[in-house]
């Protein structure tokens, strides 16, 4: 058995003081979650049982790690439990347990590979299994920064070798990492299959494949076969595995339909859906701050008030949210205008983030750029993400957010980004529904990212979020003009498929006649835009920044963060403002 490892992640709680020495005088304060895993204090999830792989070992035959049960432990008063699973990890090894390596039929769903097909580059090697539970612990009673993922683990190898598969049994393959739905506005698609089970006494093996009632194509090294552009009706993939022994065909069957048209958004409150204008009352880029670092917003007052917040729609309350629209200082509204950040990869320290009632087992994929709390989500499975979906935007309406910003809505970029292989029409097909349902719920919505994309966003979107496009050299249309990418080439401003922010900015609307908003953050991080009032090389400099994003008519509300978007960095443009 490992030993239980403990992540504490706790920024908001060193960031208060929280380990200083308690007052003699006063009553020490309540340990955090960070307090009590370092004081090792949390138990680790428990087991049941002992460990086994069960089945025939096999090339090609399925085996399943069998024989524990987990349970999560009873927690110290002040702590809940928001999250619990339990994943799974295969290897394949030498004999006595040596030379390990992942597994060759391995896929990109830990949480949904209790079981597991042998693959043909295990024959002759002993199996693996790697059985670890992960439960997440927040305070009890309040939104939270403040979490720790305790975990532990188990793990058993076999003594027995997988055994080569039959001779002069055709040789069989099959899909992997999941198929688009039955039902889907996609007009492309991927599809992955495992490398085939057969055995080398009868020859080597062909894979081909044909999309529809096409030719026959031999498949790539990868295994990753794209169906071409589609057309709206039905559809049909086929793979077919032959050698000396015989052939077999796997068949999947879908259908294309139109893509649903953009809803209106439509509030029954006072004054109805609020739309972020470009420019605010004085003809500049409407202010903004990021904070989703931070449990309680920091209010910016006098020359560094804001009119958006754009705030964790986690880790706020609706009392909160209602302090900001009713009494905070803004800069040129009555008050300020919030927007609820959604991450729409898995986490799993939020509320909902068990596999199971919200997140399918299947749907999460590979870890989100080295964050192991995160994994991309399968934009696929719409019909059975929709109650997520549907409980997260609506907890922000029942909160009084004015606007819903989605995150990390580029897994088709590139395809291989999420395990799953997705394509920008599987993007599509999934947010079209998203912000669809922020409109239907009575908010206005904000793209994110994501250039190639931009100019379907805007038609379904009533401003954006973009980060780094200073650094990058993608601020504008004019930036990415003649770049190709996934079937989209882009234009200029005035193209059909324009790949700038400025798209939104100049797209004037009833509701938005200067244009749509655009916040643009880059972050002191890497080094690039200098603070005001530092002297750097050309570009670097602070003003020089300002003046190429932010200036209207076209610009943004271009501000420089720390990543951590915790507010303690908050240099916006124009230049004349100080560093706060």
């Amino acid at each position: 058995m490992a030993a239980p490892c403990l992540l504490a992640l706790s920024l908001a709680a060193l960031a208060a003081g929280v380990f200083a020495p308690a007052s003699l005088a006063a009553p020490a304060p309540p340990l955090t979650v960070a307090a009590h895993a370092a004081a090792g204090s949390i138990p680790a999830p428990v087991h049941r049982g002992a460990l086994r792989i069960s089945g025939p070992f096999r090339d090609g035959a399925t085996v399943v790690a069998a024989g524990l049960s987990w349970r999560a432990p009873a927690l110290p008063h002040g702590l809940k439990l928001v999250s619990f699973a339990v994943g799974y990890t295969w290897q394949s090894c030498a004999s006595g347990g040596k030379q390990c390596r992942t597994a060759a039929d391995s896929t990109a769903t830990p949480f949904a590979a209790r079981d597991y097909v042998v693959g043909h580059a295990d024959t002759g090697r002993v199996l693996r299994v790697t059985e670890t539970a992960t439960e997440v612990v927040v305070p009890s009673g309040q939104p939270s920064a403040d979490f720790s993922t305790i975990t532990r683990s188990v793990t058993r190898t076999s003594t027995t070798a997988v055994h080569a598969y039959s001779h002069g049994k055709a040789p069989v393959t099959a899909f992997v990492n999941g198929t688009p739905e039955r039902k889907t506005a996609s007009t492309e698609e991927y599809f992955q299959v495992t490398g085939p089970h057969a055995n080398s006494a009868d020859g080597p093996v062909t894979l081909t494949y044909r999309v529809d009632d096409g030719g026959w194509r031999s498949m790539p090294s990868s295994r990753v076969l794209y169906t071409g552009k589609l057309a709206v009706g039905p559809h049909r993939v086929q793979v077919r595995t032959a050698n000396q022994a015989g052939g077999t065909t796997i068949r999947y069957s879908w259908h294309v339909v139109s893509m649903a048209a953009p809803a209106a958004c439509r509030s029954s409150r006072r004054g109805g859906c609020w739309y972020a204008p470009h420019l605010d009352s004085k003809g500049r880029p409407m202010r903004w701050d990021w904070q989703i670092g931070r449990v309680t917003a920091l209010q910016r007052t006098g020359g560094k008030a804001v009119d958006i917040y754009d705030i964790d729609g986690f880790l706020t309350t609706r009392a909160e949210v209602t302090a900001i629209k009713t009494s905070w200082q803004a800069a040129t509204l009555p008050h300020p205008r919030t927007v609820c950040y959604l991450d729409l990869a898995w986490e799993n320290y939020r509320l909902d983030a068990s596999p199971g009632k919200y997140f399918p087992a299947s749907a999460l994929g590979l870890v989100y750029y080295g964050y192991p709390a995160e994994r991309w989500v399968d934009f696929r499975q719409l019909d059975a993400l929709k109650p997520m979906l549907d409980t997260r935007v609506g907890m922000c309406a029942a909160m009084g957010f004015d606007a819903v910003e989605l995150d990390d809505i580029d897994g088709f970029d590139p395809p291989s980004t999420t395990g799953f292989h997705l394509t920008p029409g599987d993007v599509e097909n999934y947010l079209a529904y998203a912000f669809n349902e922020i409109h239907r719920d009575g908010m206005t919505a904000l793209w994110k990212n994501s250039p190639y994309l931009s100019s379907w966003g805007r038609e379904y979107t009533d401003g954006a979020v973009v980060e780094e496009c200073y650094l990058s050299k993608a601020c504008f249309a004019a930036q990415l003009a003649g770049s190709s990418q996934y079937g989209i080439t882009c234009t200029g401003l005035h193209g059909g498929t324009p790949c700038g922010w400025d798209d939104f900015t100049t797209d004037v609307t009833t509701h938005q006649p200067t244009g749509k908003w655009v916040g643009e953050a880059e972050y002191t991080d890497d080094g690039y835009v200098c603070a005001p009032g530092r002297t750097c090389p050309g570009a670097r400099e602070f003003e020089t920044f300002c003046k190429s994003v932010y200036a209207p008519p076209y610009g943004f509300t271009a501000v420089l963060f720390e990543s951590n978007l915790d507010g303690r960095t908050f240099d916006t443009c124009p230049g004349q403002f100080r560093k706060h």
